[in-house]
């Protein structure tokens, strides 16, 4: 297992001890929703230092959380991270646009 599949189990296991994944039933989880939630969290800070974690930015932690919730979810779909990552930026350096 690649090391982005093994942050996102721990981010998954997360999750769903804090109720935000239901691993057993798809139609409860809101996981589109709270990505677009983490990203509108980004537009809303201001470059000052974060209040939960005081050596990053507010902008910084929340652009952590993005990522988190994006990882949680390939996840919850068994989605194969790492490989997804190098194809997607393997096909993203040919591209002109």
């Amino acid at each position: 297992m690649g090391k982005l599949n093994e942050i996102a189990q721990k981010a998954y296991e997360c999750a769903v001890r804090r109720g935000k994944i239901d691993p057993d039933n798809d139609s409860n989880n809101n996981l589109h929703r709270d990505l677009l939630e983490e990203v509108a969290e980004v537009f809303e800070c201001t470059g000052e230092k974060s209040p939960h974690i005081k050596e990053y930015l507010d902008v910084e932690e929340e652009l952590a959380d993005v990522i988190i919730v994006a990882l949680s979810t390939l996840h919850h779909f068994k989605c194969d991270i790492d490989s997804l990552i190098e194809a997607k930026m393997n096909y993203n350096k040919n591209r002109m646009d």
